[in-house]
Order: C-alpha cells, then structure tokens, then sequence
C-alpha cells in the first residue's frame, strides 16, 4: 500500500514507522553533532510483533534520516525481543545498553518462571552499525528478591563512577528501581534499591537524571490506582523530586508529579545534548489501553514519538518545565487568521491573557478543551467517538490560586500536544481524522491574545 492510498493523513512533524509499529524510545544521545533516535520497532507488524530497534538521526529536529533496523533479535540471550534501553557516550562512542527478553517456550507465568532479562551492551559510532554484543548481567545476577521482570537500563556517570538503574517488580508485587555500579562500563555490582511504598507493582523506564543541579528520577509506573484528576491512564508516566542523593543509597524520594496529562504519553527518555539541554523524548502511546489500537492499522503502521521537549527547572514550584525545543519555531511556515485553519494541514496555536472566567477550545468538531472556574479545572475530551477512536476525557486540576496563563497546542495531522503555563502540565493525544476532512477551530470566552501559524512538515529522508 502507498502513502497516498491510506485512508488517514500519516503525521507530518513527528517521528512514526512508515509501516509497522513503534513504541518506546531508546538510547537518546547526541553524537558528533547528530541526535540519535532510536526506538522500539516491529517493521512488519502494525499491531506489534517482534522487537528490534529502529533509528533516526537529525542535525536540526527539521531534517531527518531513517536508516531503518539498528539491531535485532540474533543472540540466544535476546531470543523473544530487543527490549528498552539507554546510549552512553564516551570517547566518540555510544554504549549501548538494552535488555535481552527471553521467553521460553512452555507452562509458565514469566512473571516468576519462564523468561529471562539480560541487560546487554554493543558500541557504535554512528548509530548504524554495531558491535558484537555482550551479556553484561542475567536474571541470576539481580536481587533474589526480585521477579523476572528487570529491564530497561539508564546509565550515568557521576564523580566518576557509572551507574545503572533498572526497573523491576519485586516478588512481593512491589515496584521499584536498582541501582548498580561500575568503574569501566562493562563489570557491574549491585548498589541499592530505590523504593516508594503503595506506588504500584512494576516500575518501567527509570531514568535518573539533572537539571539545573537537581536530581529527579522518572519512571512509568503500573498498577497505580485511577483517581479523577490523576492516574487516569491504565499505566503512568512521571518524576520524583528528590531531598537527597539517589545515588548514595535510594532514600530521598519526593513528590510524585505526572509528566502528561493525556491519553498518549508513555515510557519517557532523557539525555543531555552538547548544548547542556535535557531533552526529553516520549511514545505517544500507552501499552494495554482500554481504547484498543488505532485506526491507523488499517494504513500499516502505528504510533508516534512525541516534540522533543527541553526540561528547565521552575524554582518556584520545584518541579519541571517541559517546552518544546527551540528547533520547532523553525516548522513554523507564516502567521496566519484563524479563519485559514480550514485550509491549513498542521499548525500551531499560541494562546494567553485568558482572564478568570469559563473558556472552551474546540479542534475538528470532536476535539474540546474546557476550562471551568467553579472547578478550576480542564477538561480535554472527544465528543467525536470516531476521531478520538474511542478515547474519552481526560481532567487536569490546577493549584489553588493557578490560572490558565498561556497555552501552545501543536496540531498535526493525527496528533495535539498541548503546552499549558509554560509547559508546567502538558497534553498529550493522538486523534484519527480521514483525509477528506479540513481543519476546523472555535473558541467561546475570553480568551484577549489568539496567534495561528501554519507549519511546514518534517523532511525525512527514507
């Protein structure tokens, strides 16, 4: 099936298999000027099959190039799949650092019997071609403690010494995070765990990192609880601040803060680029979700990759600013009236002085954003069952004495990211609209300083 023959538009600022399925991203870094991008990847099968790593790389987040599969399941210790993991660089080299699953073929739960998780490394200096591969640690090597679920490794190095977090679930049906330590990259030892009672019982993605001098560790927890205003997915996405040094010995967890608000957010990695930004990069996806696939399974692929967004630190709240890079403004094509959405593919909108009373936003005739000061809250929902392909609503309350200040919503083809005070909350959906059907956009309320630009789409070189 070509491109044009698809029933829905495919996106056209954001990163997507051009057949297949993608999820998490993996081994973000910056090399020799080149972001590398890689990602989970199953070329052939839009609703998911085996795992192999894809990869993108780009010079400006405008350009990009596909270069395809990076590496693939061939080694009896990766047998079921190339799972998540990390890059490290060092000397004009990435170290790369995966997990190795294995299920073994019988009677089994592979929960407690049954799989294997081999934390693997290969090297490359171009994010094309690879080393060998190295089994660095096997399930025997991790916590008795511990379940058979440990993956998706995240190394740093501090003060000289190199550290490994992996997430895991304990025998217990406890999630958390461990941490191991080395002095060359290759021989690990085991340090420590990092633990929150009650916060569900696998952490996914742990990724202990620094901005502006304070550390945070993210994770993707699951098994926590839905609440109205927050855990409203099946499995989450967010950081802990921290009081003390994770490193030392895993106590000084924080306040937990969702990272995204919406229905596609999930499995979020960070890297430091050579301008010293932390760059962070999500799935817009979401494993096991009650809405089930998207309609773009019907045109051979599945799934995005979120704008790269840059963390800076709010001083006054403590927590993290997500805005999208700098690079972005470079999409942007002309200003134009909001009478010329209809007749514009994507666009951005750059909104404030909202005042104190009710507002809604309404995108495509099915798309609300709803704004209640009797609730001082948000509510983003799909009144359109078919453009939301059955998502719903999805609710953000604001701090007492918050306002609505400012608000930029980045709408391609088949997806809004929503950038809300700064990019203190963000929203995050895929949305399902067939070709046929123009852009549309109303708003109700006081809303004094509305600006449109139309967008010019990513240039990606197959």
């Amino acid at each position: 099936m070509s491109l044009k023959d698809n029933k829905y538009l495919t996106p056209r600022f954001h990163l997507f298999p051009k057949s297949g399925w993608l999820n998490d991203p993996n081994g973000l870094c910056q090399l020799g000027g080149i972001h590398h991008i890689f990602f989970q990847y199953s070329p052939d099968q839009p609703k998911g099959g085996e795992k192999t790593w894809g990869h993108y790389s780009t010079k400006d987040f405008i350009n990009y190039e596909f270069t395809g599969v990076f590496m693939k399941p061939d080694i009896p210790e990766d047998a079921s799949g190339v799972y998540s993991g990390c890059a490290y660089v060092e000397n004009d080299t990435m170290y790369i650092y995966y997990t190795g699953n294995v299920k073994h073929a019988g009677d089994y739960d592979y929960i407690l019997d049954g799989r294997e998780s081999n934390t693997t490394l290969v090297t490359s200096e171009d994010g094309i071609n690879a080393s060998g591969k190295r089994v660095l640690l096997r399930s025997q090597n991790y916590p008795d403690s511990l379940t058979l679920h440990v993956r998706d490794p995240k190394v740093l190095c501090h003060d000289g010494i190199y550290y490994m977090t992996l997430g895991a679930r304990t025998k217990k049906d406890e999630g958390c995070a461990i941490v191991f330590k080395s002095k060359d990259k290759i021989n690990w030892d085991f340090s420590h765990f990092i633990e929150k009672a009650d916060y569900g019982y696998m952490w996914e993605c742990p990724d202990l990192f620094y901005v502006d001098g304070k550390q945070f560790l993210s994770i993707s927890p699951q098994g926590l609880e839905a609440q109205e205003y927050c855990f409203q997915n099946i499995y989450q996405s967010g950081y802990f601040n921290t009081d003390k040094d994770l490193l030392l010995d895993g106590q000084g967890l924080g306040e937990f803060t969702e990272w995204d608000y919406g229905f596609d957010f999930y499995a979020p990695q960070t890297y430091v680029d050579e301008k010293k930004r932390t760059i962070l990069i999500a799935w817009m996806g979401m494993p096991d979700a009650e809405y089930g696939h998207d309609a773009s399974i019907e045109d051979g692929w599945q799934h995005m990759l979120t704008l790269p967004r840059e963390l800076v630190y709010d001083s006054e709240t403590g927590k993290l600013r997500q805005l999208p890079i700098e690079e972005i403004k470079g999409l942007r094509d002309k200003k134009i009236d909001i009478k010329d959405i209809e007749d514009t593919e994507i666009y951005e909108l750059d909104l404030s002085d909202f005042g104190e009373n009710d507002f809604s936003i309404q995108l495509n005739k099915g798309f609300d954003i709803k704004f209640s000061k009797l609730k001082h809250d948000l509510v983003f929902s799909f009144t359109d069952k078919e453009l939301g392909c059955n998502r719903t609503c999805r609710k953000l309350k604001l701090a007492d004495g918050e306002r609505v200040e400012n608000m930029k919503i980045f709408v391609d083809t088949c997806s809004i990211e929503i950038f809300i005070n700064d990019g203190i909350y963000t929203y995050t959906t895929k949305y399902f609209k067939a070709k046929e059907i123009k852009n549309w956009v109303s708003f109700e309320g006081s809303i004094e300083s509305i600006k449109a630009y139309s967008l010019r789409p990513f240039n990606i070189n197959i």
